[in-house]
């Protein structure tokens, strides 16, 4: 091969550069992108550095017509243009191309790929890196034309439409004049909620997500529910027709609890068909009960409804989750559970339920206790209970008492009186007033009491007995296997009666009262029983606790 020779990519090497699979093997390949039409031969070889490779390239990128010798390749690429502008049928007869001469590459590569009667021979190599006929030149020619119209950019575009319907979400929500929208809500509230709903001020929240916030909303007739912010996604607000809201968030509740039944989600039945909106679950924190005077503050709480509007489920509790409440619709009333632990509902920190089951049933302005199971002053209690805040605070109950620690019950009800012992018995319970205060101070009840295997504090029967008649006895303890008795309890005073302390050779009957400042009078009658005889004694028991005077009368 002569050195100096300088070859050029033919029409069809050039497209089969841009192609990568047109030409597979690697040498022809990398030859074929280093021909230019000036660098020789000998150039190339020292170029690429292998001059046997660089020369068998050479020979068959020329064969298969993807190169030619300098001259002859101007003359294709010409050939191909007059072919391209001529006005003739792409689809010429197979033939010698006009205006090349029969002795150029570009023709010997035509008359090596097909025979003497036009058919391809499948001998030399694969189709695709064959020299295809002239008309196939100028397809090549016009693909390379429609190559160049760019296709549409459809990515842009919905990029483009995503970012344009985001800033109209972000224009609505920042200047939509919210301000507009007070009055529907509040016709769709009264509607929804069947009571007058008056919304004091209506904003957009932006973070952490967008939420239209209603500000010191009132409910009922006389305003008597107040809420702090109600909050939900405004676009549960777009369309027309009724709108569903999957989330109210409340927060800041004062609720009176006869309004409970009231409310149609509590109610055991009601019409959704006419209802503007339907909403899926309710959020509440902070939530105030009152009942009278009378409140459980502090709740938190969910309440899931159905697609009637009704409640589903509705738990509540209070932050340290001392109590849980369960409320259900029903017929005759709202239906309650109660599960308490470690509940403490006086500030009377020594009263605390250890652990409280209860279910009841709200009816109006009452509260009805069915029942109720707690674990309260080392002991259980069970019973029922009812409190009505229809005129004023009124309550009534009754329990029966097991096991409870004697010690326990006097440091919370009399922590000057020490008394140790088993206490049980039958309670029955009274109380009526204007407030809650008035309500404990009101109480009146009665127990029959039992009480086993105690000692009471500051009474000493034995060594009064064995002092006699005269004898004045300060503090000492007398030890009982049984204690029973009748207690009452009213406001004006504790008193017992029928008491009966059983403590083996000693044997006491006789009565006693207490009086609001503590002072105790007790008579008593005690007997001495002894291997050889019975003695009997009177005994008067007198003072302020924590200081009692035991004296035998003559």
């Amino acid at each position: 091969m002569d050195n100096h020779l300088v070859y050029v990519k033919t029409p069809i090497g050039d497209e089969a550069v841009r192609q990568s699979t047109r030409v597979v093997k690697r040498n022809l390949r990398m030859v074929l992108v280093q021909v230019d039409g000036k660098l020789s031969v000998a150039e190339l070889s020292d170029k690429i550095g292998n001059p046997q490779m660089v020369e068998a390239a050479l020979r068959e990128l020329e064969s298969d017509g993807f190169i030619a010798p300098t001259l002859e390749g101007v003359s294709v690429w010409e050939a191909a243009k007059a072919r391209a502008a001529a006005p003739v049928s792409e689809f010429s007869t197979f033939g010698p191309m006009a205006g090349a001469s029969s002795n150029s590459g570009y023709s010997k590569a035509m008359a090596s790929n097909f025979s003497d009667f036009g058919k391809l021979n499948q001998a030399n190599r694969p189709y695709e890196n064959r020299l295809p006929d002239a008309p196939g030149v100028m397809v090549a020619e016009k693909r390379e034309v429609f190559s160049d119209r760019k296709p549409l950019p459809w990515g842009r575009l919905f990029f483009l439409a995503i970012l344009a319907a985001l800033l109209v979400g972000v224009g609505t929500l920042l200047f939509y004049p919210y301000e507009r929208l007070l009055p529907g809500l509040e016709a769709a509230g009264s509607q929804y909620l069947k009571m007058p709903v008056k919304i004091g001020s209506l904003q957009i929240r932006y973070l952490p997500k967008p939420a239209l916030v209603l500000s010191n909303t009132r409910l009922g007739s006389q305003g008597d529910v107040s809420i702090e912010t109600i909050s939900f996604s405004p676009w549960s607000l777009l369309g027309s027709g009724k709108h569903d809201i999957q989330r109210l968030d409340i927060a800041g509740v004062s609720f009176p609890a006869e309004r409970l039944q009231d409310l149609p989600l509590f109610a055991s039945s009601v019409s959704a068909a006419q209802n503007p909106f339907s909403v899926r679950q309710i959020t509440i924190d902070r939530l105030k009960v009152k009942a009278g005077d009378l409140h459980l503050d502090g709740l938190i709480g969910k309440i899931l409804l159905r697609g009637d509007g009704i409640a589903e489920k509705a738990e509540f509790q209070t932050v340290d989750r001392s109590i849980r409440l369960s409320v259900a619709p029903s017929a005759s009333g709202v239906l309650l559970g109660v599960e308490g632990f470690g509940w403490k509902p006086f500030s009377n920190q020594a009263i605390s339920f250890d652990q409280l089951q209860a279910k009841g049933q709200v009816q109006g302005s009452k509260l009805l206790i069915h029942s109720f199971d707690t674990t309260l002053l080392g002991g259980v209690i069970k019973g029922s209970w009812m409190l009505d805040w229809t005129n004023g605070l009124a309550m009534a109950g009754d329990a029966t008492l097991a096991r409870l620690n004697a010690r326990k019950v006097t440091a919370a009800f009399a922590p000057n009186f020490n008394l140790d012992g088993e206490m049980a018995g039958v309670l029955r319970l009274r109380s009526g007033g204007q407030d809650a205060a008035s309500l404990w101070r009101n109480i009146e009840a009665g127990l029959d009491l039992t009480m086993t295997n105690g000692i009471l504090q500051g009474i000493d029967l034995g060594e009064v007995f064995r002092r006699g008649p005269g004898s004045v006895v300060r503090g000492g303890g007398t030890k009982f296997d049984r204690l029973t008795g009748q207690v009452a309890i009213n406001p004006r005073q504790i008193s017992g009666r029928a008491m009966q302390l059983d403590a083996g050779m000693v044997v006491a009957n006789g009565q006693f009262s207490t009086t609001p400042d503590q002072r105790v009078d007790a008579d008593l009658s005690v007997t001495m029983k002894t291997s050889v005889a019975i003695q009997r004694l009177p005994v008067r028991v007198s003072g302020t606790l924590p200081d009692l005077s035991t004296i035998g009368s003559r």
